[in-house]
């Protein structure tokens, strides 16, 4: 929580992760002190998952009032929800051990792979997107690609997005382990991956 870190603006990954850390009467509560109105906030997305509903109420925050990790300690201290070195989750995100065939995690993710792991993300293909570090307007364009309702297609699609095309933008290597990180981010476990995967590897 040093000044240049509160300068940033936080990324659709960061208000993922913030939407995880607080109720949905916790965030409406953020929100408002933010700078959205009450209006604005009890006419968005009507939705049954909170985590969603959470993470869309601060995104229109950080891209209606240019909120800074600043805006949100403030806010966060003034309606006394918890201490800002919760924030730390946000950038660090969790541990995960990959003691256990190590080389494995670094492999570039083949097509093969991809088939195999895209039913495991179920409808959790949003959250999956921004833990692989993709914003959301990537998901709003594959998302208008794919004209019909099929799940399996829209998370390869998200796979072969982030391989081929993310990546290769950020000079990044796609890799096994990157995939598994974010299956945790979701709730799924990483061994999930690894027993999905066992017979290729």
């Amino acid at each position: 929580t040093n000044e240049e870190f509160l300068k940033v603006t936080p990324s659709d990954l960061h208000l993922r992760r913030l939407s995880l850390l607080y109720s949905r009467n916790n965030v409406r509560e953020l929100a408002i002190s933010l700078g959205l109105s009450t209006t604005d906030v009890d006419n968005m997305l009507d939705t049954d998952d909170p985590r969603k509903w959470n993470f869309e109420v601060l995104r229109q925050c950080r891209n209606n009032v240019e909120m800074t990790f600043n805006h949100i300690k403030e806010a966060v201290e003034a309606n006394g929800q918890d201490s800002i070195h919760r924030l730390c989750k946000l950038v660090k995100g969790g541990s995960i051990d990959f003691e256990t065939q190590q080389e494995m995690w670094d492999l570039v993710p083949t097509d093969e792979h991809i088939d195999r792991l895209a039913p495991l993300i179920g409808n959790n293909s949003l959250p999956f997107l921004i833990e692989l570090g993709m914003e959301f307007q990537t998901w709003e364009q594959i998302s208008y690609r794919q004209n019909e309702r099929d799940l399996v297609r829209l998370n390869k699609d998200i796979l072969e997005e982030w391989r081929n095309t993310f990546c290769t933008k950020h000079s990044l290597k796609p890799t096994l382990r990157t995939i598994a990180q974010a299956f945790s981010y979701i709730g799924k476990s990483v061994k999930i991956v690894e027993h999905t995967l066992s017979d290729l590897l």
